[in-house]
């Protein structure tokens, strides 16, 4: 391997590191409720499973709105809030804080 191919892989290993440092709670807040999605099969508006990236984007609104429609919340809104955490059954609370971020 060349120098400058190292030089490029260790530029983007430290990239990396720096960007998983620098995650606020409501990236990891919103990696947390895309993994719940994952694993509870809920997905957008197409069917697509979530991409667990921390970004919530229109795809994640739109999962979110189905899991609040499945339980009962009014208004459904596509936000992760009070009143969708406090419809939610014991056991997707169970699995929802079991996938709470390491880091």
């Amino acid at each position: 391997m060349s120098r400058i191919s190292r030089q490029k892989i260790e530029a983007i290993q430290e990239a990396n590191i720096k960007l998983l440092g620098e995650q606020d709670e409501n990236t990891k807040g919103t990696i947390q409720i895309q993994k719940f999605l994952n694993k509870k099969e809920i997905t957008d508006d197409e069917g697509n499973t979530l991409e667990e990236d921390g970004l919530a984007g229109k795809a994640t609104e739109e999962a979110i709105s189905k899991y609040q429609t499945s339980l009962g919340v009014y208004p459904v809104d596509g936000v992760w809030g009070r009143d969708t955490m406090g419809k939610m059954p014991p056991a997707d609370r169970k699995l929802y804080d079991s996938l709470s971020s390491w880091w």
